[in-house]
């Protein structure tokens, strides 16, 4: 029996080690969405978060995403099914381009593990059980992953894992209908959906392409800076 972080390094396709260039992977699949999210947040100065979505074989989706914020730096990336159910996470967070923290998960025999480990060498594991086509992994600072939470057109409840902050949260997810909503300095017509979970509501906007327009989360604001093509 191998030891569980040597499963997610094999499962997510190498080693990790903490300080070592970030193991995002830029698999080559078809473009479904690319861009870069204006993040503004009440007393604080703008964040950009640039991200690409591509689907690749086997009907996954990818996720890769950069977020700029004053002396932090975060790149994550996201595998999942084709109903958001995670498949491998990697995110590392650098402060003044010194790596701090690096998160990995990885999806096997039902259960997601997640591997966090910090610049000091501490290391902590945690186990999430994961129902596929209901469970998927947010982050509270990497808006664009709300992507996933649309993806299969369901409402109701989901299990929402964020390895990072070590939580499993049992979620609802709303939908609204369809609503103007600006982007851009254009006015778009998108539906409006509200998830909702013992932290706070995430509300956002997805176009009839579902490709993400605009998230609001615990008083953040993220709105693409360009339309997309």
């Amino acid at each position: 029996m191998f030891p569980r972080s040597v499963l997610i390094s094999s499962l997510l396709g190498g080693s990790l080690a903490l300080g070592a260039t970030p193991a995002v992977s830029q698999a080559q699949g078809r473009l479904v969405d690319e861009g870069t999210f204006i993040v503004t947040r009440p007393g604080a100065a703008s964040a950009t978060e640039s991200f690409k979505i591509v689907r690749l074989d086997a009907d996954l989706i990818q996720a890769t995403g950069h977020e700029s914020f004053g002396d932090e730096q975060i790149t994550s990336s996201l595998k999942a099914d084709s109903l958001g159910t995670p498949i491998a996470y990697e995110l590392l967070m650098r402060t003044r381009n010194t790596p701090t923290l690096r998160v990995q998960a990885a999806f096997h025999g039902g259960r997601l593990s997640a591997l966090s480990s910090d610049q000091h060498g501490n290391e902590s594991m945690k186990e999430y059980p994961v129902a596929t086509g209901h469970c998927l992994i947010l982050d509270d600072g990497l808006l664009h992953l709300t992507y996933f939470v649309a993806l299969s057109g369901r409402t109701g409840r989901l299990e929402v894992i964020s390895p990072r902050s070590a939580r499993r949260l049992p979620s609802t997810l709303t939908a609204h209908g369809t609503e103007p909503t600006q982007v851009a300095g254009h006015t778009v017509t998108a539906t409006h959906y509200t998830l909702a979970n013992a932290t706070g509501t995430r509300e956002f906007w997805v176009d009839s392409n579902g490709r993400l327009m605009r998230v609001e989360a615990g008083g953040a604001t993220a709105v693409r800076e360009e339309m997309p093509r």
